[in-house]
């Protein structure tokens, strides 16, 4: 590594790379063009990222002129960097030549539309002549060089989002005039000249045209953007200051190296793939086990089919059916790697583990890849843990050799989640790249490569289905494979997902009746007139369910009774509340009434009675997990379930991912999916222990008083969750559905009543019939929810990215709302330092070095980037804005 003795104005050199402690430490511009060439070109080398790519154009595989070129626009992306304007970033007073006035510093990207639109047009001139621009790369197309232009514009919006070209700031040409020894225009001219000695396949005559399609130059920005984050690490890419017409032999050997070591470049581990494990091996069941009906069902069904739907009850193994099929696609070539997304933080969290066992067992040895937490705030590839360190760097907790360390290089930054080959997160991670937020072409790009499972999804939103319909309408079109999970999906929806961003009156339509006979569990996939539905046949998971309503959503003290009582004849018992602050009320409510024979009946960390809630610190969620699955688990040697009764009180948090098996279930009122769901942790596993009176699995559902939900049309007082003003599940025609089915069968035969229960409480027409029979206001408020969803639904296309539209369109831009975007995905709570740290609740010699906090609990203006807090009674204590907050056993909550 070498350093100019003068400055870059001295010198005549064009930096692209600077240190930050010592500007004077570059790196050439034309040698990071190089690296970034290089990588991009070593992208392409790999086979699935080639043909995926090449799918985006309609074809079948990518010629090597078309790469060539695609490369000479990668390696392009950062010549706005030739501008006087840029270049003065880094100096000092002294840098500037005698006798002459700093340039006014400047950007390198929209610094360059006033050239690339005419504006500039003595610029332009010179510019596009140094490069070779209009009789070599315009002949690239057949579309007059439109193509050409589009391509090398996308290119240009490697730093994550579109360059606006219809922006209305002034040229500035002064930026682009010789200062002292800097001459833009030689230096332009020299890259021209580096690129045909670089990739002299582009320039060759002949060759097809250019494709034309917007989608192909959305990925390609994607593949930019990621060779630009590859090439941009000094660590792969050491600073170099002296100009050297062979560098690029150097730079093709870093990014071979660069895309290799972290796990890019699969050859080495295919090479060393022999066949996947039988299935009791690949998911550490002992014994000869079978895969079960879902699971052979799911095997059985083609590999090639790009959308794939599994349907069957909770605690049936559909995440080991997604699972084997990965294995087998995988083994086909047909995917690189595993994306698991999860609608909650704590979901991926608990899911991580069982993954990080799988990859263990299905790829072993060197080329072991170690799944990413892709959750942000985490720092966690396989078992292992990190910590984020200034200057972007990270320090991991087993001190790994440059190789581990290379290979953890995705886990590292929450923008390269999706570049990891496995990673289990949540969904939102994965519909950032179907948003307009900055670096999504890359997030889609990287995640293109993958298999994409999407667990639970019947729990998104009107926008949030809109999001992820357009992600899943890139990916396959790109190529890509997808398989959605669900414990049982109504018939609309399940078509939506099918048939993504389609209009409703495109869509399939089945009427109730035949929607309710539509088999089940089932994996369905896309046929020629519609669903292609094939049913599965029973898992083994039949329960009879006895299900009553009673309505004490506000008697905390009764349903505290009946937890105590419950557990006192020796149950489990898990009591699912809606809303954390109902959660808190029944744990203290059952604090209050347990006696001191209690104590033991009582969840505990640590000895320290809490609940279980998504409020929780990242390593005391940690703990509560372990202690639920510990108390509440299947039990298996060294980790056995304790006997004797105990009570678990909590959130939607115990509803996902968990294992875990209740005698008893006490759960708030929910849409009718939901409430299969919550069922599922109820006799979920075949036992021969459970206590006299509860030997069939019985639930009891919190309603309102009288079982009247009329109230809640108007008030959102003491909702908990419930109606247009509850803010968790908004529809009460939806509700009403699921309490009269309550009402009308006091036994649910699981899994042969699901179908039927989901389309009764979803159908639109069972729907439309409930309103009309509650009355005038029901017909409002069943109005106003449709209008909200289309409401929704509009921001949702609002935001999405418009792949059908080229990067020369006026309208390609992000409209700058990334915040507003982010917070209404649900990914709207942001990691707040406490300092000092604080001591956990639960475990003194742990500490809590950030708590994650929602937006809306923020003062309005720059987010605090820390809070400090004091000690209190069995916590802390902090002010953020006008509110105080404390944290202790019971979590996180504002006073």
């Amino acid at each position: 590594m070498t350093t100019t003795e003068s400055a870059p104005a001295y010198t005549g050199l064009f930096w692209a790379k600077a240190d930050r402690q010592d500007h004077r430490r570059i790196h050439l511009l034309e040698h990071h063009l190089a690296d970034v060439g290089a990588c991009f070109e070593a992208l392409l080398a790999q086979p699935i990222i080639r043909r995926r790519l090449a799918r985006t154009a309609g074809l079948d595989h990518l010629d090597d002129a078309t790469a060539a070129r695609l490369a000479v626009f990668a390696a392009l992306h950062d010549i706005g960097k030739v501008n006087v304007g840029f270049q003065a970033r880094i100096w000092r007073k002294a840098d500037v030549p005698a006798g002459q006035r700093t340039p006014h510093r400047t950007g390198h990207t929209e610094d360059l539309v006033p050239v690339l639109t005419g504006q500039d047009d003595v610029t332009a001139a010179w510019f596009f002549e140094a490069l070779g621009w209009v009789d070599e790369v315009l002949t690239w197309d057949d579309k007059g060089g439109v193509t050409a232009c589009a391509l090398f514009v996308a290119a240009l919006s490697h730093h994550g989002e579109p360059l606006n070209l219809h922006d209305s700031r002034s040229a500035n040409s002064g930026v682009w005039r010789e200062f002292g020894k800097l001459d833009p225009r030689r230096c332009v001219a020299r890259i021209g000249k580096l690129v045909r000695q670089w990739f002299p396949a582009a320039f060759d005559s002949g060759g097809p045209p250019l494709p034309c399609a917007p989608a192909f130059q959305h990925m390609f920005l994607g593949l930019c953007n990621w060779a630009d984050w590859i090439g941009s690490d000094e660590d792969w890419f050491p600073y170099c200051d002296r100009p050297d017409d062979s560098y690029i032999a150097t730079a093709r050997e870093r990014a071979k190296r660069a895309v290799k070591s972290t796990g890019l470049n699969l050859s080495d581990q295919r090479n060393d793939f022999a066949d996947v494990p039988g299935f009791g091996e690949l998911f550490d069941i002992p014994g000869a086990p079978t895969p079960n009906a879902i699971q052979e069902t799911a095997q059985r069904t083609p590999l090639e089919q790009p959308l794939v739907i599994i349907e069957s009850e909770t605690g049936s193994g559909k995440t080991e059916a997604a699972l084997w099929r990965f294995a087998k696609m995988y083994e086909r070539g047909l995917v690189d790697g595993l994306y698991f997304a999860l609608p909650t933080r704590a979901a991926a969290v608990q899911l991580h583990r069982r993954v990080t066992s799988f990859i263990s067992n299905l790829l072993s040895g060197d080329y072991q890849p170690e799944p990413v937490l892709a959750v942000p705030g985490y720092v966690r590839a396989g078992d292992f843990a990190g910590r984020h360190l200034p200057d972007y760097k990270v320090l991991w907790d087993d001190h790994p050799n440059d190789a581990t360390r290379n290979r953890r290089w995705a886990a590292e930054s929450a923008k390269r989640f999706l570049a990891a080959q496995i990673a289990v997160g949540t969904v939102d991670q994965a519909m950032l790249g179907a948003l307009q937020v900055k670096n999504a072409h890359m997030r889609a790009a990287c995640l293109a490569r993958n298999l994409l499972v999407v667990d639970e999804v019947h729990a998104s939103d009107t926008y949030m289905s809109v999001v992820l319909e357009q992600l899943l309408d890139a990916h396959i079109g790109a190529g890509g494979y997808a398989l959605l999970m669900s414990a049982t999906l109504g018939s609309a929806a399940r078509l939506r997902w099918l048939f993504p961003l389609r209009r409703e009156s495109e869509l399939p339509h089945l009427p109730l009746d035949d929607a309710i006979n539509t088999a089940y569990p089932a994996v369905t996939t896309r046929g020629d007139a519609g669903e292609a539905v094939v049913p599965a046949g029973e898992n083994d998971q039949r329960k009879h369910v006895q299900i009553t309503a009673q309505p004490e959503m506000h008697e905390f003290a009764s349903v505290a009774q009946r937890a105590l009582t419950a557990a006192r004849a020796g149950a489990k018992v898990l009591v699912v509340r809606n809303t954390v602050d109902y959660a808190i009320e029944t744990q203290e409510a059952i604090e209050a009434l347990a006696g001191p024979a209690d104590a033991g009946r009582l969840f505990t960390v640590r000895g320290k009675r809490t609940l279980h809630h998504g409020r929780f610190a990242a390593g005391d969620r940690r703990l509560l997990d372990d202690e639920v699955e510990r108390q509440l688990g299947k039990g298996q040697p060294g980790k056995e379930r304790p006997p004797g009764g105990h009570i678990v009180v909590g959130t939607q948090t115990l509803e996902q991912s968990l294992d875990i098996d209740a005698d008893l279930l006490i759960t708030d009122l929910c849409p009718v999916d939901v409430l299969l769901q919550r069922i599922g942790r109820l006799h979920r596993h075949k036992r021969n222990d459970r206590p006299a009176g509860y030997r069939t699995p019985a639930c009891i559902v919190l309603t309102p008083p009288d079982n009247d939900l009329s109230p809640l049309l108007k008030s959102g007082q003491n909702a908990n969750g419930l109606g247009p003003h509850g803010g968790v599940y908004g529809s009460l025609t939806i509700l009403e559905a699921t309490r009269r089915l309550i009402a009308e069968y006091s036994e649910w035969r699981i899994p042969e009543m699901n179908r039927e229960l989901v389309e009764r409480a979803t159908h639109p027409a069972a729907m439309c019939d409930i309103a009309r029979e509650m009355g005038d206001e029901w017909i409002v408020h069943a109005n106003k929810v449709k209008a909200e969803g289309f409401a929704n639904s509009t921001e949702g296309q609002h935001a999405i990215i418009k792949r059908d539209r080229t990067f020369l369109d006026e309208n390609i831009a992000f409209p700058g709302k990334e915040v507003q975007i982010r917070t209404r995905l649900g990914d709207d709570r942001i990691d707040v330092t406490l300092d000092p740290p604080q001591p956990s609740p639960f475990d003194s010699s742990q500490t809590i070095d950030t708590l994650a906090l929602r937006m809306d609990w923020l003062p309005p203006g720059k987010e605090p980037e820390s809070v400090a807090p004091a000690p209190a009674d069995g916590g802390f204590e902090f002010t953020i804005g006008k509110h105080r907050c404390r944290y202790d056993r019971r979590g996180l909550r504002r006073l």
